[in-house]
């Protein structure tokens, strides 16, 4: 088993939108699902930028493009360490042409007031809003 891996994760923005995805988890816990952004584990041989837009395709079907690194973070799950590259991302085709992955049961466009109504972690929430600042 291997005590590091890499995550990158794609919050994308459209205007003054960013997209949510609605996810489930687990059926055995009171919520099942959670909104969040794009994300995936980083694969041998592939940089945080080609997992990254991999990750906007699979998830959405559509092709994204990156604006710029947003944050790094780093936190222990157990024994196993995770860090995590967040770009900024922006998609190259109209919103309305969004095929969902079988992973995800909806979408949400909203704006930057609403993220903490559905992203429930303050760490990520925090971090968008120091990233965002020079925007």
């Amino acid at each position: 088993m291997h005590d590091l891996f890499i995550r990158v994760k794609g919050i994308i923005k459209q205007g003054d939108k960013y997209l949510v995805l609605k996810r489930w988890v687990d059926d055995r816990i009171v919520e099942p699902f959670v909104w969040e952004f794009v994300d995936c584990e980083l694969e041998k041989g592939e940089s945080p930028e080609q997992a990254v837009l991999r990750a906007v395709h699979e998830a959405i079907g559509v092709e994204g493009e990156i604006v710029r690194p947003l944050y790094t973070w780093s936190q222990m799950i157990g024994e196993v360490q995770c860090v995590g590259i967040t770009y900024l991302c922006h998609l190259s085709v109209d919103e309305g042409s969004l095929m969902l992955s079988e992973e995800y049961s909806g979408f949400e466009w909203i704006t930057e007031e609403e993220l903490p109504v559905y992203i429930d972690n303050p760490n990520v929430l925090n971090d968008i809003k120091s990233a965002m600042g020079d925007n």
